[in-house]
């Protein structure tokens, strides 16, 4: 009966599983998920080969696991930012607060040089060459954070017609994703000089365009 090679027992703890997660984090992220091999995750991780399947048993579940985990740090991380801007404000809370504060959580992990590049290769990657089970990014990302969107807006807009509400979100968020795919091919191009320093100004824009839209939109919506 074949036994199953166990890794030095310094590597059986937390911090050797940590170290696997933010490796394979960096590998997959900059080369993909086919022409990344448990070798290169553990090397980079300065671990033994078998701590991969004594803490995941396997690359497909570490691959799983970092994802999973980084993509509920990030939608945590932005519900939080909604939800504390309603707290804040108590009654003067409004719409611009709001979409600003959703604006920030959304764009502030993804500009960053380094970690940011890393965070949108990994999600592109992700929805090229998908590995996570169908639908995972619908249901564990995108679906909670317009739910939570949604309802803030809608504490603030009383008004407002959920249908109206989700779709301009819908546009809201798509502008921000265009301007993060902009930015990232002006760094590459080396021409990131009107990007940088815009960035205050440019979310200012786009919160007031997507509230002035959604009260627009809620006017017409209720006849006025």
């Amino acid at each position: 009966m074949e036994t199953k090679e166990l890794p030095p027992a310094e590597e059986h703890g937390e911090q050797t599983r940590d170290r696997l997660l933010r490796a394979a984090e960096r590998l997959f992220s900059r080369r993909g998920y086919a022409r990344t091999s448990v070798r290169d995750i553990t090397r980079d991780a300065s671990c033994n080969v078998a701590a991969v399947n004594y803490h995941f048993s396997g690359k497909k579940s570490l691959y799983s696991e970092m994802f999973a985990r980084r993509m509920t740090a990030l939608r945590e991380q932005r519900i939080a930012r909604i939800k504390q801007s309603i707290e804040d404000n108590r009654d003067q809370a409004t719409l611009e607060i709001v979409l600003q504060a959703f604006a920030n959580a959304f764009l502030e992990p993804l500009v960053d040089e380094s970690s940011g590049r890393m965070l949108m290769e990994l999600i592109t990657r992700e929805l090229l060459d998908p590995q996570m089970p169908p639908g995972f990014l619908l249901s564990e990302m995108i679906l909670p954070l317009q739910e939570s969107l949604a309802h803030a807006i809608e504490t603030v807009e009383p008004g407002i017609q959920s249908s109206t509400t989700r779709l301009c979100i819908q546009s809201f968020v798509a502008q921000l994703i265009h301007f993060v795919r902009v930015r990232r091919t002006a760094q590459v191009s080396e021409n990131v000089q009107n990007f940088a320093s815009s960035l205050p100004e440019l979310i200012d824009h786009i919160v007031r365009f997507t509230a002035a839209g959604i009260t627009a939109s809620a006017g017409e919506k209720n006849g006025s």
